[in-house]
């Protein structure tokens, strides 16, 4: 059986330093921002004295940089093979600079120190400036945010993480329905790591400084909301975060007293829910 554990969550990977990637893909490149990554969930904590936001299928926990929802298994056997969602790209704030927030869908990074993650990107290069949207990739820790298309506000993202058992591979998906472009990715776990697929996740995150323990203030993007939200574990078991196949767990992005952003309810059936900034 495998149990949640906190202390291991927050201690897997204590490094923020990471090496940068070699490759940008054949796809175009798209803005050049300040070294960051969208790494695993930190600081970890049960949040009991907060409801439950789904009935008593959600279990509550905060991070001090993930915002959103986690599946996961409490039987070791029951990984996951495939995450998805779509989103609409929202607007962003910028009220002071290099703040940073990246959407995202991946694989790992709740109980461990991988995540092979893709989604949208909107960074404030300074105070008042017109935001940098981008998709990207990331395979943590091998790489840090690779930015690879540019895109706009209002843009319909799709993104999927999906793990071939034939080749070992991770082929990590990413594409701006309204303009029709995308890119992929297909990625092999570093020799001296271990990717468990132990959760899927759908995440609103504060981005870390790449070298440092610390964070980009979060832009204020208001609130966005994931859709068509989904997960297909190792037996083939398709389904909406709320299945009955496995376990969740919605996390509120916070630390201390301060919250950064909020998660809400899950909403039809399990496939939608939406995260609001609150603080940078």
């Amino acid at each position: 059986m495998r149990f949640w554990s906190p202390i291991v969550a927050m201690t897997a990977v204590i490094c923020f330093a990471i090496p940068m990637s070699t490759g940008m893909g054949s796809a175009e490149a798209g803005t050049s921002v300040e070294s960051g990554f969208a790494g695993p969930a930190r600081g970890i904590q049960p949040a009991s004295s907060l409801a439950p936001v789904n009935g008593n299928s959600s279990q509550q926990f905060t991070s001090r940089n993930w915002d959103g929802y986690v599946t996961y298994s409490s039987t070791a056997g029951t990984d996951f093979n495939k995450v998805r969602a779509t989103w609409i790209q929202p607007v962003v704030r910028c009220e002071v600079a290099q703040a940073w927030t990246v959407f995202w869908i991946g694989l790992d990074g709740w109980y461990d120190g991988t995540v092979e993650q893709g989604g949208s990107s909107a960074y404030c290069p300074s105070a008042g400036a017109t935001p940098e949207y981008d998709i990207w990739w990331e395979m943590y820790p091998t790489n840090s945010i690779q930015t690879v298309l540019t895109i706009k506000p209002g843009d319909h993202i799709t993104a999927s993480v999906t793990y071939s058992t034939t080749s070992s591979r991770f082929a990590i998906f990413v594409a701006d329905t309204t303009t029709k472009k995308s890119f992929s990715r297909s990625e092999l776990c570093a020799s001296d790591l271990v990717c468990e697929r132990s959760s899927a996740d759908f995440i609103t995150e504060d981005v870390g400084r790449s070298g440092a323990g610390s964070y980009f203030p979060l832009a204020d993007y208001g609130t966005m909301s994931y859709n068509n939200a989904s997960a297909v574990d190792t037996s083939g078991k398709s389904g909406s975060i709320s299945s009955d196949a496995w376990l969740n767990a919605a996390v509120t992005e916070k630390s201390g007293s301060t919250t950064y952003a909020k998660v809400s309810p899950l909403r039809d059936s399990g496939t939608s829910f939406s995260t609001t900034w609150a603080h940078r």
